[in-house]
């Protein structure tokens, strides 16, 4: 049974005329009538009698209309629900970012934005898992990748750099490398996935095989395992800005250009979004698009 007819049947007994519901709608008399024929033969049985003059409704029409006007009443009470779900700054915005970029970048952002909207919940899923934005309930992604996926909507937010680093008493021990190279001399400590660092001098671009005495799985590791002077790490710019600001940790070779990464804001292509999750992905774009997030404090 269509919606469609139960609605304008409805439609027909509150305004007690062909006439006028024609008019109200928009429609022919003739489409009316054809469409009330149709659902009495869907349902088999006869809904009104009607002459030139005067309409009624049969006992059917009857039980039919108090039924009809019960859910049409609810598909229009929960459309406007809908709506104003949707357009409203109220609800639930999902997202996944690194941790590290979440915890030194996103995170001031998102604080500053749920004080002005208190009725806007986060759901932040973190790490460096990657994830498929069409299949999976999230609204957005904020990726750190040279090279975004190309079924999804991809916008650059910023850039950064990769920085080495080591704390003073490491370095006072063990004497501080010049040069990229001199890190095979040392302890380094290293994503278990990414050994081999990348710097570029002179527009020679060279990478060097650490072979890690330490590896660990996240870049918040790295830091901690440097801060405690297990060795040298590699971890990006700005998760180490009150580090170096507080002489905590000591940058290595800032003459020399080290790895640059693209951060990018994805999200699926075609989709209406609720206005709640537009704010928040334009907050995020707003900010990072004018700030470098280089030492970012």
């Amino acid at each position: 049974m269509q919606l469609e007819r139960l609605k304008l049947f409805a439609e027909l007994v509150k305004k007690g005329s062909f006439t006028r519901t024609a008019e109200y709608l928009g429609v022919s008399k003739a489409h009316i009538s054809k469409q009330i024929k149709a659902l009495e033969n869907e349902l088999a049985v006869q809904l009104i009698i009607r002459n030139t003059r005067t309409m009624r409704l049969t006992s059917a029409g009857e039980s039919l209309f108090e039924h009809a006007n019960k859910l049409t009443s609810f598909w229009q009470n929960t459309k406007q629900l809908l709506e104003t779900s949707e357009s409203s700054l109220i609800g639930e915005v999902r997202f996944t970012a690194p941790t590290g970029l979440l915890n030194h970048v996103l995170l001031p952002i998102i604080n500053q934005l749920c004080e002005q909207h208190p009725n806007i919940n986060i759901t932040a899923e973190t790490g460096n898992q990657t994830y498929n934005l069409i299949s999976t309930p999230y609204d957005f992604a904020v990726r750190i990748t040279n090279t975004p996926p190309e079924e999804v909507i991809a916008i650059k937010l910023t850039s950064f750099h990769y920085v080495c680093c080591a704390s003073p008493e490491y370095l006072s021990l063990n004497g501080t490398p010049n040069t990229p190279r001199q890190l095979l001399e040392h302890t380094c400590i290293a994503l278990s996935h990414w050994k081999n660092w990348q710097f570029k001098e002179k527009n020679l671009s060279y990478e060097v095989n650490t072979t890690a005495k330490f590896q660990f799985s996240d870049n918040e590791v790295l830091k901690q395992a440097a801060l405690s002077s297990m060795g040298i790490c590699r971890i990006p710019s700005y998760m180490a800005a009150q580090e170096f600001n507080k002489g905590l940790l000591i940058p290595l070779f800032q003459e020399i250009e080290s790895e640059q990464k693209e951060v990018y804001l994805l999200f699926p292509q075609s989709i209406k979004r609720p206005e709640r999750v537009n704010l928040v992905m334009n907050a995020i774009k707003e900010k990072l698009s004018k700030h470098s997030i280089e030492l970012y404090q």
